[in-house]
């Protein structure tokens, strides 16, 4: 009898379970999964007979400005990760050692960039640097300085663009960081101090390894969000000059105000995006294993 009780209220609470599961998984198919699919079958189309074909996929592939595009994400996604981790790793450290009231203040001040719309800030780093009458131009020519064209002279562009999106996205990184550095037991320290080991040997041998989880979460987020990078670049340099600040996503934006494309073909490109950070994530997760707390 007990065993039959268990199948009947088994069967009840996964009943119950899918129930509460449906909505969620309906309205990921309907706005998710079903937009998805149609994306896949209208990239093998032809746009004018609706013939099955490979023609999008390769005239978005052999597009030298789509392929240069990619070029100028990877540079920006290694560049901005890699400093961003750094970075945002070394400031956590700094805040933690703060008191509590001072801390608190920092965390908020660093936070205010990530408040504001990236579109805001790249309005208000374009006043800045803007080369007819910026802040920064009417400080160099008052200090009797040649002014500097930030927008379009040299790696200036590229160095802006990196600049304005490690300014957006500090704040909360340093604070993922924060939270990864006092879920750390303290023990451990304190252990390791007994024992002799120094700061380095600490850093090494524990705050690292005990913050593999966080550095997996930022590294993800970095990778996918600065891949499909389209705001900032956009509105500071508009992809250029030279289409150095050009990325895959602000080259289909442009593709697809562009009557002389086909709309096939910027929703192949996307495709290849997607993909193609599909891939970089992937081999980012096997790289870097998650870990389960041993506490």
């Amino acid at each position: 009898m007990k065993a039959v009780f268990r199948k009947k209220y088994k069967a009840a609470d996964s009943l119950t379970a899918y129930g509460m599961l449906f909505p969620a998984f309906a309205i990921l198919s309907i706005f998710g999964v079903l937009p998805l699919l149609m994306a896949i079958g209208e990239s093998f189309q032809d746009y004018t007979t609706k013939a099955f074909t490979f023609a999008n996929f390769d005239y978005i592939l052999k597009t030298p400005e789509f392929l240069k595009s990619f070029g100028n994400a990877i540079l920006f996604t290694v560049i901005i990760t890699a400093l961003m981790l750094v970075l945002s790793f070394l400031f956590a450290h700094i805040v933690k050692g703060m008191h509590s009231s001072c801390g608190s203040i920092v965390k908020i001040v660093i936070y205010v960039p990530c408040l504001i719309s990236s579109v805001a800030t790249s309005i208000i780093f374009t006043f800045l640097l803007n080369y007819g009458g910026g802040l920064i131009t009417s400080i160099l020519v008052a200090m009797k300085l040649e002014p500097i064209s930030f927008l379009t002279q040299g790696i200036w562009p590229q160095t802006v663009v990196i600049a304005v999106t490690l300014w957006c996205g500090f704040g909360y990184n340093t604070l993922v960081m924060l939270a990864g550095l006092l879920n750390i037991p303290k023990d451990y320290y304190e252990a390791a101090a007994i024992d002799g080991a120094g700061a380095f040997t600490c850093m090494i041998r524990i705050t690292i390894p005990g913050m593999t989880n966080y550095f997996i979460l930022m590294l993800i987020n970095l990778i996918t969000g600065n891949m499909q990078m389209l705001d900032i670049p956009y509105m500071i340099t508009g992809g250029g000059p030279l289409n150095r600040t050009l990325t895959p996503a602000l080259y289909l934006y442009n593709s697809f105000r562009d009557s002389s494309r086909t709309q096939n073909v910027t929703i192949a490109g996307a495709l290849v995006i997607m993909v193609v950070i599909l891939v970089i994530n992937a081999v980012a997760f096997g790289l870097m294993r998650s870990k389960k707390s041993e506490d």
